[in-house]
Parts: structure tokens; sequence; C-alpha cells
């Protein structure tokens, strides 16, 4: 469930067709010892000082952008590095080769299955490392900021190089690749930023899964974002993410930074820092949903304490009339569009607790069905929820509001619905702090969905399905004493 202004359209299409200047980029060759040329594009610091030491960032490009024509790489990645505001900020080289066609950054054995390491280098990832060496030598690059990123094929290469020279990076940000997870381990001291659609056709997303795996055995700290709705193109996400640039360019080899030390307090953490299993959000309106939401709720903490909170996605959200349909009640609205149950336990410390509420609402299951959760997933982070707030205050009444009837999706809803909302009754039956607003029945249609004239989206409830909400929720506020 989202809402989303039309500003963020708006914005995205400026973006798109905001014209940037690949020229900037010059065109290069290298050639190895046998005389085998590697076309290469560099992009210089802007306002470039021979005196200074600047960071490098290496960019390879994925299977769709090979050839011979020294341009086409420059396609995906490389124009994030073109942006006014980024050359400002962050002055650097970037050099972003070609891979000769029918050849690969690394050695690959089909997409889909456990990448094989070969000792040696492919041919195009010796010339790759030919002409950066070269470079070294040519410019005053700062060797502790060497940073390396790739997507598909490249995300491959960028896995590669890690396993190849660890101790040559001071980051990586693997984008829907893969690599051998039994060789990786000797990367644990590189900071790691590795990034994957779970619907990704094209190459699987436990290819990347295995990889944090291995690195987390090893005792290194990777970062990885996995995105629910998300097929191959996973890196039009990845170079979108707001956190990433400032991430990476505070790393320095032999020495990671985390990432809580670059981003502010209210960003959304990359997936495995969230507690909890199941999917997080990932679009990247909900980037900035989420921290503008959470900036404007951290100055209200003193005039909103001792609230009932109303905890959810986006039918909490979108309630606009909630103080003024619940007069004798001290509210607190929040709902983020588009949240998950591990969004809410990021977020519940200085959004909820943070309050000291008198009472808390949760509504929250939709989303995370919708992303791929499983009912069984989504009901264990529900519990950790609801075992914090007990003991923040074992004393607290916590009002659980039944997942609403939708829009019928095969395989999907009512099924799992019906499923979540029966693992909910199970898990709190005996809990005497926690009752129930049986908001399934109040909305379901007869036949598990909700009704048009209710949620004119078949998603979210109008003005009358939360005059409807707010009949059902109101006597149980009576009866557990916190009306006035």
């Amino acid at each position: 469930m989202k809402i989303l202004p039309l500003l963020f359209f708006a914005v995205l299409a400026f973006v798109i067709s905001a014209p940037l200047r690949a020229d900037e980029y010059e065109a290069r060759t290298f050639a190895g010892a046998d005389g085998t040329l590697l076309g290469f594009r560099l992009l210089k610091p802007k306002d470039y000082d021979a005196a200074k030491k600047y960071p490098l960032v290496l960019v390879l490009h994925g299977a769709g952008e090979r050839g011979t024509d020294n341009a086409v790489q420059l396609k995906y990645g490389a124009p994030l590095f073109l942006k006014p505001e980024v050359r400002d900020k962050y002055p650097c080289f970037v050099v972003a080769p070609q891979c000769p066609p029918d050849q690969t950054w690394s050695a690959v054995k089909g997409w889909t299955g456990p990448n094989a390491f070969e000792e040696e280098p492919t041919a195009p990832m010796k010339l790759v490392l030919g002409a950066l060496d070269g470079l070294l030598k040519e410019f005053p690059v700062d060797q502790d900021r060497l940073y390396v990123t790739g997507l598909s094929m490249g995300g491959y290469g960028t896995w590669d190089l890690l396993t190849r020279q660890p101790q040559r990076w001071a980051a990586a940000a693997p984008i829907c690749g893969g690599g051998d997870a039994s060789r990786i381990a000797p990367a644990k001291g590189v900071a790691v930023w590795a990034f994957h659609g779970v619907l990704d056709p094209t190459v699987p997303v436990v290819r990347t899964r295995e990889m944090i795996a291995a690195l987390e055995a090893a005792g290194g700290k990777p970062l990885y974002s996995e995105y629910p709705y998300v097929k191959h193109d996973s890196w039009n996400i990845a170079y979108g993410e707001p956190e990433l640039l400032p991430w990476m360019f505070a790393q320095r080899r032999g020495a990671v930074v985390a990432w809580d030390k670059v981003a502010g307090p209210f960003s959304q953490p990359p997936s495995n820092l969230c507690p909890g299993a199941g999917p997080m959000q990932s679009g990247l309106w909900f980037r900035t949903l989420w921290k503008g939401r959470r900036e404007q709720w951290s100055t209200m903490k003193t005039t909103e304490a001792n609230s009932v909170v109303f905890f959810g996605d986006s039918i909490t959200q979108g309630w606009g009339s909630l103080a003024k349909d619940f007069p004798n009640l001290k509210v607190s609205n929040r709902g983020i569009s588009g949240d998950t149950t591990r969004g809410l336990r990021a977020r519940l410390q200085g959004d909820v607790l943070d309050l000291h509420p008198k009472a808390v609402s949760i509504l929250i299951g939709t989303n995370d069905l919708d992303q791929g959760g499983e009912p069984e997933v989504v009901v264990e982070n529900l519990k950790a929820i609801v075992s914090a707030l007990h003991a923040a205050d074992p004393k607290m009444p916590v009002v659980i509001n039944k997942v609403m009837p939708r829009g019928p999706k095969p395989d999907l809803f009512p099924d799992k619905i019906r499923r979540l909302n029966a693992l909910y009754e199970e898990a709190f039956k005996n809990d005497a702090q926690v009752c129930f607003c049986d908001t399934w029945a109040l909305f379901d249609d007869g036949n598990g969905s909700c009704k048009k004239e209710e949620f004119p989206d078949m998603l979210h409830p109008n003005a009358s399905g939360y005059a409807k909400w707010t009949t059902a929720l109101q006597p149980i506020f009576d009866r557990l004493g916190l009306t006035k």
C-alpha cells in the first residue's frame, strides 16, 4: 500500500529526461601485453588539481552493454557520477571499461548457477586491471579510496575483484551479481553494500544471499538491500539509494565505516540491518517518505507524549480525520505508506516507545503479504513488536486490528490474509494486554473482499470506511478506560 504524491512523478520524469553530458567521460584505450585492446571511459574530478589526491570508482557494466563502441557502457551507473551535485560533493575519477562481445568480467558458468572461481582472471578483467594500474601511475589517485561497483555481469565482476584482490578495495557495491561464496572470506574487511531484486529471473537472488552469508560467517559486516518487487533491473533503485555515495566515499581501505555513522538517524537502513525477517519496502519513494515523516515526528515527542498511538502503513497514514474521529482521545498517527512489520520493528523505538504511549493500536501485514512475506514470518515480527511494547510498559493496552480484506488476487488475497489473521489470534489469545478489533469481518463482503463503496481502490478505505472503523474501535477504547 502506498500513497505517492504527484510531485514524485514530476520529479522522476525530470530526472529520467534530464540530459547528462556523457562526453565528459574521456574515451581511452588500453593495450595489453599481447596487443589486445580495451576501450574505457575516464571521468576526471571536477576542477581537477594534479596536486591533490582523489578517490577512484571502477564501474563494471552488464552483459547488454558489451561491444566495441566504447560508449554504450555508460548507460547505467556511470551517469550517476555526472550529476552536478555529485560532481560538486564527491570529486573523483570514474573508470568505465567496456567488455568485448561474447566475453565476461568473471568466469561465469551460467548466470543461474554458482560461480566457480578461476585462478586466472578472464581476458577482459586482466585488461581492466592493467588499465587500472596504469591510471594509478598517471594520476594522483588515493589508493586507500578505490571503489568498485557493477551490475549483473558487472556485479559478478565486482565479486570477482573482491575475491581476487581484497586488499586493494576500500568499498564495493555489487548489484544483482554473484560469485564463489567459498572464496569470498578474505574480503571480510572490505566495506560491501550489495543489492538484488527478489523477483530477478536472470540472476536468482540466492546468488547475492549466499555471498552475504559467507562474508558474515567469516566475520565481515556487509550491507545488503533486497528489493521485494524488483526483477533484474535492481540497479535503477540501487544507484538511486540516497545513502549509497555518502557511504561509499566515507570508506577507507582497511577501515570500514558503519552505515549508521554515515546515514542520518531517520534514514531507512539496508535490509540486513533491520530486525526480523521478511520484506522491507524497497521503492525509492519510500525512502523519502520514511525519512520525512520520521523527522517530522521527532519534533513532536513532547506534544504527543502519552497518547494513543496508531501504528501501521498507508491505511493508518491516510486516516486524516483521526483526531476529529476520537475527540475524547489524545492520538498520534504513526503510519507510513508501504510499510511492513519489519519496518515497524525498525522504527518502533523512535516513533512509538519514545512517546511513552497510553496505548497502541496496530494495523499491519497486507504489504508483507503483497511483497512475498509468509504469514508465519509476519506473525513473528508482530510478536516481537508486542513483546517490546510489553517490556516498555507491562500495563499498556495493545489493540491489534485484523488485516482488512482487499481486492482479490489469486493465491494471495484473501487466502493468506485469513491465514495471517488466524495466526494473529492464536499468538495473542492468552495475552491479557492484547485485544482485537475484527476489521476483517467489519469490511468483508462475504467473499473475502472489501466493498467498492468503502474501498474505492479496493485497498484503502474512504471516509465511510474510516467512520465504520471508528465505530468499531470506540467501544474498545471505552472498555480499556482510555477515553476522557
